[in-house]
């Protein structure tokens, strides 16, 4: 069998000008499907198309395909008004997107134009919640909680009543069904909402990440002192008159943020005391700022 004849560098580089409109940054690899470095003219991003699909006229630049966005930013600011906070670099439209579900903290990957063209939802939002209204109180009910009020979804906080205690409160059904009973009057190291409490501030060197939370200022057990022992640092302390008033404060830092992207930092395998879902990167949110955030709401 014959082969096809070889193409020579410059050959290849005017091919790519000409039917791409990308601009080589590599010299050329030899092969017409490896991917090859370009800048692409009209929106200056750095491209890797392979010659061959630029030959055959399917295009050079991800960015500039129907329906995509210009650049990597406006990809990701447009997921983040549909609902979630990426992870990773954009791969383009088609390709699945490691992302953060904003409405109740699901780790996904959908893909840009199912989300934007589609209103492509968190599957796992549609699959559990808000779901079927029975299946939600049964699910409260077998933990021991009596909701009184409609079920909204399964990240809103649901006035209910403890069996045990015999006391009110709000818990999430996503909490529910991952950690079962969490009633936060009789929980081990619940918050009581009419007694003081402290929000605190720490940081993990190992980790490279910040934390904040809330626990009650007099109890047996000093839960800081619990995160202390796993190599986290304390950084400040903020005392409140009541445990509802801490609760609103640190939940308004961490929507805040997580608003501005700033995804869930930790797993919960590295957190075997618990709060995981209130860390940040640390290369990006330092203490102080968790600290001045949370003065600002007091």
């Amino acid at each position: 069998m014959a082969m096809p004849p070889s193409i020579s560098a410059s050959v290849a580089a005017a091919d790519m000008r000409r039917l791409g409109n990308a601009e080589p940054l590599e010299p050329y690899p030899g092969r017409a499907r490896d991917p090859w470095m370009c800048r692409h003219i009209p929106c200056n991003q750095i491209i890797y198309p392979n010659r061959n699909n630029v030959m055959n006229g399917q295009g050079a630049c991800i960015w500039c395909a129907p329906n995509a966005p210009k650049n990597p930013e406006a990809a990701a600011a447009a997921m983040l008004e549909h609902g979630f906070i990426v992870l990773v670099d954009f791969l383009g439209t088609g390709k699945p997107w490691l992302s953060q579900c904003v409405e109740a903290g699901h780790i996904v990957a959908p893909r840009y134009d199912n989300v934007t063209d589609r209103a492509g939802g968190c599957r796992f939002c549609k699959r559990y919640g808000p779901g079927d209204p029975y299946e939600a109180v049964a699910d409260m009910r077998a933990v021991g909680f009596r909701p009184l009020e409609p079920f909204k979804n399964i990240s809103s906080p649901w006035l209910s009543l403890c069996e045990r205690c015999q006391k009110t409160s709000s818990p999430r059904l996503n909490n529910v069904r991952n950690r079962g009973a969490c009633c936060q009057h009789c929980a081990r190291y619940g918050l009581d909402p009419g007694a003081p409490a402290r929000v605190y501030i720490l940081s993990h060197a190992e980790y490279g990440a910040v934390k904040i939370g809330i626990t009650r200022l007099r109890t047996r057990e000093d839960r800081v002192a619990r995160f202390q022992s796993h190599g986290w640092v304390p950084f400040a302390q903020i005392q409140f008159a009541t445990g509802a008033e801490a609760y609103r404060v640190e939940q308004k830092v961490i929507k805040l943020l997580r608003a501005e992207g700033h995804p869930v930092f930790l797993r919960d395998a590295q957190m075997p005391v618990g709060g995981y879902k209130e860390t940040f990167d640390a290369a990006q949110i330092s203490v102080g700022r968790l600290l001045a955030l949370a003065e600002a709401e007091r």
